[in-house]
């Protein structure tokens, strides 16, 4: 009895000794399973480049928290050879701050610090206060609680822009952020611009006006450009420059231009050294004086270099140098190309009515009334838009004392529904005009008449856009062309087209050229002429200030 006891006591023994190995191998084998577990999670969340998964934390090496960072952050880590189950808090590139592990994940983007090769950094840091945020996009993304101090790359109204975390970032212009003076770099900044202007550029074969350069020539001029290390910079850079919001380098330049063509588009879309157009909506006003400009030049006043097509080599290097040139007068040959002056005309009140308009483009009918007894006395042949179209395409030949006259909008005393004083005009001289509708604004049955024609001047886009342009040119082509057809279903003729604020792109004259339209017509202040681009026709906008002898001056 005695013995069977002893085995089975024996058994028991055995049996638990068996169970608690087992759940000592079970504990050991869910601990290295939840440690590999552990480490495949923190591994799938390392990587060199990550993107912040929700709004969190940022911490130090003692994992007190710092600051915060918004979802959606691209940030580069620091590198990372051998990743452990401890590895919970990793660190972020060139910082002593610290992110938890969970809170982000592997980006395939990349932070990237997007400054042009040829800016310069301020001599200047900014320096925030104890507490630093940093925006892009003007959306807060990091907020940091220790002050920064650090260069500023360039800045605009609002914002200093400065490198961090590898790639860029705003921080506010207020009072609690202070500039402090540092020297940052020493390499020379440019104390002047040379402005390049080539009025026209067309191939060798059209072109025939003093002004109008040859695309070999311009070639020519682009090696020299490269050859000396000079690069050429955009409008908007030449604006940032005048008010002082970026550095350049040295050997900047701006190539313009004041006419849109085949052979340029074609230029731009091929070139690194793209050429500029500039026209009235540019916001500067530059002036033909062979002279450099600099970073203190009025913007109502800008000096610039006009290139002829008979510009020396020896001068157009003046030029690029910021010398001052004076060009050899050279008299053209004598070319036989007639042109022709387009006058643009808006609004129309009668004083002695007591009407009036504060409006510069307003003109009263006394004025208008002289104006035609003037083209009547001296002989002068108004157009109807066919004419004048088919003169463009150089399908007929006109009078000498030819003139085109358009109206635009069809606001006051244009229709019979608010005013009635453009046509009874017309009509008593005999005298033809052509009239830019916003077609959706007004019936157009309000202005038939035998000796006004009525052409599109858009259906609905006649106000400024998101884009501070007209809303033709903010416009997608799409929702361009779907306007500019709808317009021509009312107006029913696309023999021309007029833009709203003489403000264009090249999306918008594509968009006019897909809706069939033959010619398009702009501001400018000059005549005319065959070799104009046919969707950038100049007119000369009329103002209540001319006076009689500048209208003559205009047609004549």
């Amino acid at each position: 009895m005695k013995n069977i006891k002893k085995k089975f006591s024996k058994r028991k023994l055995i049996i638990l000794l068996i169970i608690i190995f087992l759940i000592i191998g079970l504990g050991i084998f869910l601990y290295y399973k939840n440690q590999k577990d552990l480490l495949a999670s923190i591994k799938s969340h390392y990587s060199k480049n990550i993107i912040i998964t929700k709004n969190t934390k940022i911490y130090d090496k003692n994992e007190k928290i710092i600051g915060n960072i918004k979802k959606g952050t691209l940030l580069t880590l620091k590198k990372q050879n051998n990743v452990t189950v401890k590895d919970k808090y990793f660190q972020i590139d060139n910082t002593s701050y610290y992110l938890y592990y969970q809170d982000f994940k592997p980006s395939k983007k990349k932070p990237i610090i997007e400054i042009d090769k040829n800016y310069l950094v301020f001599n200047s840091n900014v320096k925030t206060s104890k507490k630093t945020e940093l925006y892009q996009n003007s959306k807060l993304v990091l907020t940091i609680n220790k002050e920064l101090d650090t260069p500023i790359l360039y800045i605009d109204d609002k914002y200093y822009y400065i490198s961090y975390l590898n790639q860029i970032f705003q921080i506010k212009k207020e009072q609690s952020n202070k500039l402090v003076e540092n020297i940052n770099t020493d390499m020379k900044e440019a104390e002047y611009i040379s402005v390049l202007h080539y009025e026209t550029i067309y191939s060798n074969e059209s072109c025939t006006d003093s002004y109008c350069i040859p695309l070999t020539k311009l070639q020519e001029h682009i090696k020299y450009l490269q050859e000396q290390g000079y690069y050429s910079i955009t409008l908007d850079e030449y604006k940032n420059y005048l008010n002082k919001n970026i550095r350049l380098k040295e050997k900047a330049v701006l190539l313009t231009t004041s006419n849109v063509n085949d052979t340029l588009t074609k230029w731009n879309q091929e070139n690194n050294y793209k050429i500029e157009v500039v026209d009235q909506n540019t916001g500067l006003t530059f002036n033909n004086t062979n002279k450099k400009s600099t970073k203190d030049s009025n913007k109502e006043s800008i000096d610039r270099y006009r290139i002829k097509n008979t510009t020396s080599d020896d001068n157009f290097h003046k030029m690029v140098q910021g010398e001052n040139v004076v060009e050899p007068v050279i008299f053209p040959k004598v070319v036989n190309e007639q042109s022709i002056p387009v006058l643009n005309y808006h609004f129309f009140y009668d004083s002695s009515l007591g009407e009036s308009c504060n409006e510069n483009i307003c003109l009263d009918v006394k004025v208008f009334r002289q104006h035609l007894e003037y083209l009547k006395n001296n002989g002068y042949k108004t157009l109807k838009m066919e004419e004048f179209k088919q003169w463009m395409y150089g399908n007929i030949e006109l009078p000498e004392k030819s003139v085109l006259i358009t109206v635009d909008d069809g606001a006051m005393g244009t229709g019979t529904h608010n005013g009635n004083k453009l046509i009874p005009l017309l009509e008593e001289y005999n005298m033809n005009a052509t009239l830019f509708l916003i077609s959706g604004w007004w019936d157009v049955n309000n202005y038939r008449s035998k000796n006004l024609d009525i052409q599109s001047h858009t259906y609905d886009m006649h106000q400024y856009g998101s884009c501070k342009k007209g809303q033709l040119v903010c416009a997608s082509k799409e929702e361009a062309l779907n306007d500019l057809k709808k317009s021509l279903t009312i107006v029913d003729n696309n023999n021309s087209f007029c833009f709203p604020f003489y403000s264009y792109s090249q999306v918008s004259i594509e968009a006019v050229k897909e809706a069939g339209f033959q010619l398009a017509f702009i501001g400018g202040s000059r005549k005319a002429k065959r070799s104009d681009n046919k969707y950038l026709i100049p007119r000369y906008p009329i103002h209540k200030t001319h006076s009689m002898d500048q209208f003559i001056a205009m047609v004549s």
